[in-house]
């Protein structure tokens, strides 16, 4: 296997008395092999200079400032340093690991003592034992499993990322993958440390994943080139490049809302697999549970003149739960999700409400119910909206005390379905109309994300112009309307600063708007009420 740090085109001297340093690179197995071997056929005389772990080496022959060369004895080599001992042609020195890092030259005063082929065979063992775990604990499986993770299988040394989860992790000769030390286990081991080895052998966060070339070159041919630092941050880069693509996999995670109620006696029915479906066609990862919010099946009989009233006496838990889910943070301390998904399908009234009770102060995902197709999803084949598709009338009204503001994106409003008080004002100029229309309504007219952006555009510059120009102190508020962009609206409203809104319902087509709900700054209450007591009012805050 190739191995990196080091240079692939060495010398390989066919003599010895050739100088064969490479400073303190240490020497691959192959090159000291090969020039172990010319020592060997000529007899030559050789000095291994070795402290723990580490050795350098050089040609007896002219002692005095001869260059010395590190070497990384492997499974060759180790076999000729053997011969060339029993040959009685390998002498020996140990030194203080200081001073063998520090020299780059033979000293003449160091004292050489004759390497016997046990003296070879006891060093070796010792050297290899510190490369593996050494003293400290032994490395365990819940670490290995830790260390694997973090890394995602690939090499851990800048660069490399080579993928070693094609090989099992075992302690066998020729393994690929390696559990490296960034702190050796022992404190004689490379980057050991008599205060800390011990304590980090079995912290994850001290241990590299590594190929043997890597592994070779951090721990045997460059130790001095790889200090605990420069590891350290290694693995944290890794580590952090491996989380931010992994994170990538994943999409959002989306907590799914539906506002369903059954309009005209026909029931709201959508399947769950449809809403998640519908999610994950948008990118969104779907949490399991789906809270569906007011729900409403009881009798559509709105004509009763005391119809609202009712509806917020039955739902006043529903509608208090909802505004304290609205409250909830996304992340930590609140959703476990990053993303709410509405699907609205309800009375007109309840979606303004609800919309308004969300808000837009977290990331929220607008669904559209399709009923040709009977599908949540938002059709991947359909075009967005041509721009100013959806427009609000020209307005030059500087002041009024009420307004009428109407959406009208499925269908035009007649006057002659306005509400008779109103309708009169409308006619005499008492109240203005400002209205919002699709250039040609039509039930599908919201059919791609897009066109719910572009009609949100043009809402909020009507309630923008309402607000700083007109100043109402109450707008009368009917839509004709895609669901999604009712509750869209009903987000626009900022909690405590927009005027009082009171909210129409129309029954059917044989009857005229009706005063629904009113919802001013803080609260919510009915528009009218049959009874002398005083109107149900739930609070918005």
């Amino acid at each position: 296997m190739k191995t990196e740090g080091a240079s692939n085109t060495q010398n390989i001297p066919t003599q010895p008395g050739i100088n064969i340093g490479l400073g303190e690179t240490a020497l691959k197995d192959v090159v000291f092999n090969q020039w172990l071997k010319a020592a060997l056929t000529n007899k030559h005389i050789i000095v291994l200079a070795y402290a723990s772990h580490r050795c350098k080496v050089f040609d007896d022959e002219a002692i005095a400032d001869t260059p010395l060369s590190a070497a990384d004895p492997g499974k060759e080599s180790s076999k000729t340093l053997k011969k060339l001992a029993k040959a009685g042609l390998l002498r020996r020195i140990e030194l203080p690991m200081d001073e063998l890092i520090q020299s780059t030259t033979a000293d003449p005063t160091w004292k050489l003592l004759k390497a016997s082929e046990t003296d070879v065979t006891e060093w070796l063992k010792k050297r290899n034992q510190l490369f593996g775990q050494g003293r400290g604990k032994a490395i365990s499986e819940s670490t290995a499993r830790l260390v694997w993770q973090a890394a995602a299988g690939r090499c851990m040394y800048r660069g490399c990322g080579n993928d070693l989860g094609v090989t099992p992790l075992t302690t066998k000769v020729a393994r690929v993958a390696y559990l490296a030390h960034i702190v050796a286990s022992d404190p004689a081991g490379p980057r050991g440390d008599s205060s800390t080895s011990h304590a980090l052998s079995d912290n994850p966060e001290n241990i590299m994943l590594m190929c043997d070339a890597h592994h070779r070159l951090i721990d045997r041919i460059d130790e001095d080139g790889h200090p605990v630092t420069l590891l350290r941050d290694m693995r944290l880069e890794h580590v952090s490049m491996v989380r931010k693509m992994l994170d990538g996999l994943a999409f959002p995670r989306t907590q799914a809302i539906t506002l369903f109620g059954d309009i005209a006696n026909i029931p709201t029915v959508t399947s769950e697999h449809d809403i998640r479906s519908s999610m994950l066609a948008r990118k969104l990862g779907p949490l399991p549970d789906v809270i569906h919010a007011i729900r409403r099946t009881q009798r559509d009989d709105r004509l009763r003149p005391d119809f609202w009233e009712t509806l917020l006496h039955e739902h006043e838990l529903d509608i208090r739960d909802f505004v304290r889910f609205g409250k909830q943070t996304l992340g930590n301390g609140g959703f476990s999700a990053d993303i709410l998904a509405v699907f609205p399908l309800h009375l007109v009234p309840i979606l303004v409400l609800a919309g308004r009770i969300i808000g837009e102060a977290r990331c929220i995902g607008v669904f559209q119910y399709d009923r040709h197709r009977k599908s949540w999803q938002w059709d991947l084949a359909a075009m967005a909206q041509p721009v100013d598709t959806f427009q609000v009338n020209d307005i030059t009204v500087a002041h009024a005390d009420e307004i009428l503001l109407s959406l009208e994106l499925t269908a035009s409003i007649d006057e002659q379905t306005l509400p008779e008080n109103i309708a009169n004002q409308v006619r005499d100029g008492t109240i203005p109309w400002v209205r919002i229309t699709a250039t040609q309504p039509d039930a599908g007219c919201i059919c791609h994300p897009d066109d719910l952006d572009q009609f949100t555009t043009v809402a909020r510059k009507a309630i923008r112009i309402i607000q700083d120009e007109i100043r109402p102190s109450r707008i009368h508020l009917l839509g004709v309307s895609p669901a999604s962009t009712l509750f869209r609206f009903g987000q626009l409203l900022q909690a405590g600063h927009h005027s009082a809104y009171t909210v129409y319902d129309r029954p059917d087509r044989g009857n005229p708007f009706r005063p629904a709900l009113s919802i001013e700054g803080q609260h919510v209450t009915s528009a009218t009420s049959s009874s002398n007591e005083s109107p149900k009012i739930i609070q918005l805050r």
